[in-house]
């Protein structure tokens, strides 16, 4: 993770007031002397992520990130990720799980 990455996940675990363990990437290009700023939120769906994009330079783009995660009201949106574990299987294990 960049370094403007870190930062813009502290923004955003300071708005949401949790932690953010989504992936996130910042993209930055300069055209004829303008910096543009892109970071692509990828809050549940690898392959869509949130786009929020900027013109202008480091501070106002850090900014432009705070506000935009208070007007979208993200502190309210709540992804958990689930993991099943399967039990050691043995002798004594009912007949419903398939032995290996």
């Amino acid at each position: 993770m960049t370094t403007i990455e870190s930062e813009i996940k502290n923004i955003i675990e300071e708005v949401i007031c949790g932690k953010y363990i989504g992936k996130l990437k910042v993209i930055k290009e300069e055209i004829e002397g303008t910096e543009f700023w892109t970071l692509l939120l990828y809050l549940n769906l690898e392959l869509s992520p949130m786009i929020l994009a900027y013109a202008g330079n480091e501070e106002q783009f850090k900014n432009f990130i705070r506000k935009e995660m208070k007007d979208r009201k993200l502190h309210g949106i709540h992804f958990w990720k689930a993991l099943q574990e399967l039990p050691v299987l043995d002798d004594k294990m009912c007949d419903n799980y398939e032995q290996r």
